[in-house]
């Protein structure tokens, strides 16, 4: 009986001091080994719903930051993070009820506040198949960072960054030719400024397949080309 009660205490404290049990959207280890979590509970409190929880690997210390003051779009809950270091850092959303949003936010104090950032993404729908989140955001370093939109008609449309993501110039490159059916399968980065893109005709069944191209770019998407 008395470790019922003990149990029962404990989802009630943990209830009431969440809201709800926490889901973990996004996390990501940093180079210092920190562990980052991108969270989110069913609070009818906005400010409260998303959080962020810095845990050190080694002490297992947690500080927990809410993303509070921050306009959402409708149907649109943060779905990435991204940090380039133990403050600086981003959280995208992407969705959208009657419009498609691809929104990118940025932090310099570990998420206690944050700015809007205007990343090239277009309100009127990106490709499905790659929205913005971190399969498609990508920092290199700093200062350099990079954003895939889409392959359309064999033109591939991206934002490039060279001042830590503050701002973003949107660019476009005729990558493969009379291939208006490709579309990109998958995106792959290094921290040393390559970028790898995959891409073929989309198919629902294993015989249906097509045979792929590559994209690739080794100075931090500066120009691409077609390696295969």
């Amino acid at each position: 009986m008395k470790s019922n009660f003990l149990f029962i205490l404990f989802l009630f404290l943990r209830i009431n001091t969440w809201g709800q049990n926490i889901i973990v959207i996004d996390k990501q280890t940093i180079s210092n080994g920190k562990l980052i979590q991108l969270t989110s509970n069913s609070s009818s409190d906005l400010d409260k719903r998303y959080a962020l929880k810095f845990i050190n690997a080694f002490t297992k210390d947690t500080v927990v930051n809410y993303i509070n003051g921050v306009q959402h779009a409708h149907c649109s809950p943060p779905n990435s993070i991204f940090f380039i270091n133990d403050s600086t850092g981003f959280f995208t959303e992407s969705g959208g009820c009657y419009a498609c949003y691809d929104w990118l936010f940025r932090t310099t104090d570990r998420g206690l506040t944050w700015k809007f950032i205007e990343s090239g993404s277009r309100t009127t729908g990106n490709s499905m198949n790659f929205r913005l989140n971190n399969q498609s955001f990508y920092m290199f370093n700093e200062l350099q960072g990079i954003i895939i939109w889409e392959l359309k008609e064999g033109e591939l449309f991206y934002s490039l960054s060279s001042d830590g993501g503050i701002n973003w110039e949107k660019k476009s490159h005729l990558a493969l030719k009379n291939t208006d059916k490709k579309q990109i399968q998958n995106i792959s980065f290094s921290a040393d400024g390559q970028v790898t893109i995959i891409c073929s005709e989309a198919y629902f069944i294993e015989s249906d397949r097509k045979r792929v191209e590559i994209i690739q770019s080794s100075n931090y998407g500066k120009s691409f080309e077609k390696i295969k």
